[in-house]
């Protein structure tokens, strides 16, 4: 039976006062496809209130429909009544109740969210300044050769990287689930008459599927787990992804500049093969070994196992298909001598051919090639001799019959899926990704102090650049020393044998492998010379005669504090002068990769000093990289929120200081964003076009862009004075007010999110307290839930208040310097354009209602003072700068968006506060037994719901 739907309509409110909310008129739905989104947020918010009512009678649900109403009413006329009386309703029910409130508000999240993503897909036709066409047609108005353009596409190179931390919030089985509802919603869409109502019902079975499951993890997933989760996000959306993405730079850049006069110079084989090369996919899981000890040595091999077997089980896929479409008869066309010289040795060298060919058509000759490449490919999997070596041997027995077919005349029988086959095999090879290593620079000091070591004491005794003349000297011997059996601690061992096991592995014919060691918390040049040394030993480098150097690795530095970021220049020369690294720079083609870290540099000395610092390092590390005939390359430590340098990648690639993308870019995609993302081909195409136009119109130097490459100097000199006030409140509030950790810890979740099963690394460094032990992530993430969102944001106000009112020719002076900033300047636009975003979600009101659980904590009730201070001169100057008195009225979407939720997240906050109260206060001190663990189970759940409609984590 069809559900007739009520409609869902977001409730538009702009908060203009911390605590109380204004009445503002509801959004009306102006095209089809919002007026479609309407439907279907109407239809799924029924069928979700059907399935509870089914499930848990009409009381529950009639109490589940009081609740969002209050919540909403709340958002279009406060009232403090009507707040007491919705915090009322949720202190008078019993754990067990609330735990179902949490878990239905929850699954309303998860439901809204896909109906939005459906929205965004069926409504996202490409940016006009975006997509592939509109950039070459701006490149060829600005009379940008065309020859010019191709060089740009043929060293073209951009790299999303994808990562563990954090996990999902939400398990990946009930993703799955809702992947089923979003196909539904399409099916449904595009349906009509009796149809709808049996996908109607197919929907409510799914979504009662959910409501029955258990939607918090019963454990924490494994390294291996997580590797799962790259190959289904690999083998179901990006390896189609991928090369149709590359194919269309390709296709879009000849029907652009296809009647330029320099177009017959250029090289279309060539081009083509290096715009498939232009878009790679790496992989830190299985791989990122900081941090987290269950990543071992065994786990990067079973992970470079799977990866393996999975692409190589794609291609068996590819090949079926194959095999049934080639009927083509040696009667009526003639194969090439070349392939029935192939075809001879494989019948004589595999008896499984032999056997599978018997009694049929041998006249099809293709067919019995396509047979014997599928057997062989089934080897490769098993490891058994008669498989493919590498992916050239597979490449060379499809080029035999791509050669026949086009020297027959049935060259179109090559377009398609053997085309596809090709570009998939130049894209992925036998490894599907490149797999990152990375560790702690204090694991690889532990390893070198238990091999190498001064005769006359350790090594960190000596001044820097004394331990720097020690390291040079051991990775310039001719000599390595023997490294015992046994006598090292597990750590040092650990580091050996992963470094061992790196060295084992085969050279990759298409770049894609093991060979980037990343150095976490990288400090200074030492660090880097010490990894250079181990690998030294376990000859990943070592000295030839001929070139004096050879090396199967690149050394990536992580600069991620603020100090390190700001003497990241000073290292860098340290390394280019020594000679030892300056080797191994000539033996890797004077390539050097540079990680940037976002989220602890943003941990470390908030939002604002943090852009700073990565503006400027990027720009000077680039430069000195000139000079030092080095080719640098950056890669992007970003999370998927503003506090760890999230926001819109191809934004932030355009934004970059000019001149530092210089054709590659290497970025993390982390956590909910893969899904986000990624999630379906559709969305992922998107993304990677994204990304890559980006990239290559970065490259060119926006030649045609009306902003200001270069700011002036007084610009960049104005963003440093910001962030050197921003910094100094940020590290005031946060590691130089004494009561700030206990603070913390009793206004936010962290110990519950600590306990959750999100993904396979710990969430601290440490077992202590300090702010500086705890990751990132979960320090993120647990401001978030709170809504206070403070490392996004905490510092700003205070660097713009500084800069204003220290301005020799006064406040409007300075106020026209920072509009003309933001105005010309694209990096500083989009900082600002990001605190914007995360004001609009930040709820200082709800956030107050954290503060009063923590009001027994000392300084709490004064740290909270100074949030709500600090929060409105940010307010203050974001709307003085950029001109827009309503926050997001640029971007009406996003503000629907937020407005949407806000009402629902609303009820989910004051629920979490409700249990921690519960939990932490006096009364709690009596739950015993099954209450205890509801409580537990409750607080977990409305993480998840909150996690899930501000649509991050961390």
């Amino acid at each position: 039976m069809a559900i007739t739907c009520r409609g869902f309509f977001p409730v538009v409110v702009e908060i203009r006062s911390v605590y109380h909310p204004q009445e503002m008129p509801r959004t009306t739905s102006t095209t089809r496809s919002d007026r479609i989104m309407q439907e279907a947020l109407g239809f799924l918010q029924d069928a979700h209130d059907r399935v509870i009512q089914e499930q848990e009678g009409k009381a529950f649900a009639g109490s589940i429909g009081e609740i969002r109403e209050l919540a909403a009413h709340l958002r279009t006329r406060y009232a403090s009544a009507d707040e007491k009386k919705l915090i009322g309703r949720l202190r008078a029910m019993e754990v067990k109740e609330l735990l179902q409130v949490a878990r239905a508000f929850t699954l309303l999240f998860w439901l809204l969210n896909r109906a939005e993503e459906r929205h965004a897909e069926a409504s996202r036709p490409m940016s006009d300044r975006e997509s592939f066409r509109s950039l070459f047609r701006r490149l060829a108005r600005a009379g940008i050769p065309a020859e010019e353009v191709a060089e740009s596409i043929g060293t073209l190179r951009a790299t999303i990287v994808l990562t563990a931390h954090p996990t999902e919030a939400l398990r990946w089985s009930l993703r799955e689930s809702l992947d089923r509802v979003d196909g539904l919603l399409v099916k449904r869409e595009l349906s009509s008459g009796g149809e709808i109502s049996g996908i109607e019902d197919e929907i409510l079975s799914e979504i009662t599927g959910l409501w029955l499951s258990t939607t918090l993890r019963t454990r924490k997933p494994t390294p291996l787990d997580e590797v799962g989760y790259a190959i289904h996000v690999l083998g179901q959306v990006l390896v189609y992804a991928v090369p149709d993405v590359t194919s269309r730079m390709l296709s879009t850049f000849f029907d652009v500049f296809g009647n330029s006069a320099d177009i017959g110079a250029i090289d279309r084989a060539g081009l083509a093969a290096a715009a498939r090369r232009s878009l790679r996919i790496g992989s830190w899981m299985g791989g990122d070994r900081d941090g987290n000890p269950f990543v071992t040595t065994e786990i990067t091999r079973e992970a470079l196992r799977s990866y393996r077997e999975a692409i190589l089980e794609h291609y068996l896929s590819r090949i079926q298909p194959l095999i049934e479409r080639f009927t083509i008869s040696s009667r009526r066309i003639e194969t090439s001598p070349a392939l029935e010289e192939s075809i001879r040795s494989d019948l004589k060298e595999l008896s499984k051919l032999r056997d599978r060919i018997e009694g049929r058509n041998t006249s099809e000759r293709y067919r019995i090639k396509l047979n014997a490449i599928a057997i062989r490919i089934e080897a490769t999997i098993e490891g058994t001799e008669t498989g493919y070596a590498d992916v050239g041997e597979l490449w060379a027995d499809l080029d035999l019959i791509r050669e026949s077919l086009i020297r027959s005349g049935a060259h179109r029988m090559v377009d398609g899926a053997l085309s596809n086959l090709f570009d998939e095999l130049d894209v992925f090879g036998f490894e599907f990704v490149s797999l990152d290593i990375r560790q702690n620079q204090s694991k690889h000091r532990q390893a070198r102090a238990e091999l190498i070591c001064p005769s006359d004491g350790p090594l960190e005794k000596l001044s820097l650049s004394a331990q720097r003349e020690f390291l040079e000297e051991v990775i310039l011997s001719e000599d390595t020393i023997a490294i015992p059996d046994s006598g090292l601690s597990d750590d040092a061992q650990e580091v050996v044998d992963t470094l061992r096991f790196v060295a084992s592995l085969p050279i990759s014919q298409t770049g894609r492998s093991t060979r980037d060691l990343v150095i976490s918390d990288t400090e200074n040049a030492v660090p880097v010379l010490e990894l250079l040394a181990l690998c030294r030993q376990v000859n990943l480098v070592r000295p030839n005669a001929e070139s004096g150097f050879e090396s199967d690795v690149n050394i990536v530095p992580l600069f991620e504090s603020i100090e390190s970021l700001q003497g990241a220049v000073v290292s860098m020369d340290r390394l280019y002068r020594s000679v030892a690294y300056r080797r191994q720079l000539e033996a890797r083609g004077m390539h050097q990769q540079i990680m940037l870290g976002y989220s602890d540099s943003m941990k470390d000395g908030g939002y604002l000093a943090a852009c700073a610092a990565l503006e400027r390092v990027q720009r000077e590390l680039m430069e000195q990289a000139e000079v030092e005939g080095v080719r640098l390359e950056f890669f992007h430590g970003r999370g998927g929120t503003i506090a760890r340098g999230g926001g819109p990648a191809h934004r932030a690639i355009l934004a970059q200081p000019a001149g530092t993308v210089k054709g590659r870019i290497k970025l993390t995609e982390q956590g909910e964003v893969i899904a986000s993302k990624y999630g379906t081909r559709s969305s992922a195409t998107y993304h990677l076009e994204l990304l890559l136009a980006a990239t290559l119109e970065a490259s060119i130097s926006g030649k045609f862009s009306g902003m200001a490459k270069e700011p002036p100097v007084i610009w960049r000199e104005t963003l440093a004075t910001l962030a050197e006030a921003s910094r100094e409140a940020y590290r005031g509030l946060v590691y130089e007010t004494d009561t700030f950790v206990d603070a913390f810890y009793a206004m936010t979740p962290i110990e519950e999110i600590s306990a959750l099963n999100l993904g396979s690394r710990p969430a601290k460094r440490s077992d202590t307290r300090a702010i500086k032990n705890l990751r990132a992530i979960p320090w993120t993430f647990s401001w978030n839930q709170t809504r206070i969102l403070l490392p996004s944001w905490f510092g700003a106000g205070s660097g713009f208040a500084a800069f204003c009112e220290g301005h020799p020719q006064g406040r409007d002076k300075a106020l026209n310097r920072l509009r003309a900033m933001y105005k010309r300047w694209p990096y500083f636009r989009t900082v600002i354009d990001n605190l914007e975003q995360v004001l609009a979600k930040t709820d200082l009101h709800i956030g107050a209602r954290y503060a009063e659980i923590a009001k027994d904590a000392p300084g709490a009730s004064e740290i909270f003072l100074r949030i709500e201070k600090e929060f409105q001169r940010t307010l203050r100057a974001v709307r003085d700068i950029s001109g827009e008195r309503r926050l997001l009225a640029r971007d009406p979407a996003l503000r629907a968006a937020i407005d949407l939720r806000t009402p629902y997240l609303d009820v989910l906050s004051y629920l979490q506060v409700e249990l921690l109260e519960r939990k932490r206060l006096s009364r709690g001190q009596s739950l015993v037994g099954d209450d205890s663990e509801r409580v537990e189970r409750a607080i977990q759940l409305t993480i998840n719901g909150i996690a899930a409609g501000l649509r991050n984590t961390g």
